[in-house]
């Protein structure tokens, strides 16, 4: 697989080298499906954001359920929750930056009584036709509302690479957040995706302590729909979860 992007030698065709480009953004963020001239795959990281971000003009959005148990003295208390979010993507990342904007509600307990916005800014490159880099600052926590208030504004630093090799795409994402626990306490971010077939990919993510490995998939009869579950172990609290997240996009304008 070949990856495009505007600049240099290519610029004759610089029109669809860009679309693919913005394409690979799309697959990358919110597990999301990519569509590239020949060829659609899918390539996601669940447990660990990438630095590729929505393109100009999509909104995303997302519903996510998880259920965890902590295993402490002979006890396992269980814990059933959700998360819905929706995110807005502008600007050219390309030739400029590429911004998001974004409302998560927190819990689906007491839904739309707690939650946050966020803010994020990407930036795409391309020395090559092997591959795509993309570097990405967001920040969470930006108006808060409800149990959302005890949470202080923190984010991420990342970047990512997306690259084909033979006829599947693989995605690496390495980087550092301080918006993944209470105490604000910087960790760092690995999340390594590799697609399988045309409409799934599996990945690894680790956030600190903890481990994440996840399936995704965008099969025909969700018409549209990305579904993706990630099983993970936070090796300090020793808390188990299984999070499943179901998300689609929609294109505003063109």
């Amino acid at each position: 697989m070949r990856v495009w992007c505007r600049g240099g030698k290519h610029q004759k065709t610089t029109g669809a080298r860009k679309i693919a480009l913005l394409s690979m953004a799309y697959a990358a963020f919110f597990t999301l499906w990519m569509s590239a001239p020949a060829q659609a795959q899918l390539v996601a990281t669940p447990g660990a954001p990438t630095a590729f971000g929505l393109p100009d003009g999509v909104l995303a959005i997302s519903q996510s359920g998880s259920y965890s148990t902590r295993n402490r003295r002979g006890l396992a208390p269980t814990r059933f929750d959700g998360s819905s979010a929706v995110t807005y993507g502008f600007g050219d990342p390309v030739d400029g930056i590429g911004y998001h904007i974004g409302a998560t509600i927190t819990s689906t307990r007491r839904y739309g009584r707690s939650g946050y916005l966020s803010w994020g800014a990407y930036k795409l490159f391309q020395r090559d036709d092997r591959g795509v880099y993309a570097v990405a600052a967001n920040l969470d926590y930006v108006g808060r509302w409800g149990e959302g208030r005890e949470m202080r504004p923190s984010g991420n630093l990342l970047a990512s690479y997306m690259t084909g090799f033979g006829e599947n795409l693989g995605l690496v994402t390495l980087g550092v957040a301080n918006n993944t626990r209470f105490d604000r306490r910087i960790v760092g971010v690995f999340g390594l995706g590799v697609g399988v077939t045309e409409r799934s990919s599996l990945s690894v993510a680790q956030m600190g302590s903890r481990t994440t490995l996840g399936l995704t998939t965008a099969p025909a009869i969700l018409q549209g729909f990305t579904l993706s579950a990630g099983l993970s172990r936070d090796w300090s609290s020793k808390t188990d979860m299984l999070a499943v997240d179901i998300g689609r996009n929609f294109t505003l304008r063109r």
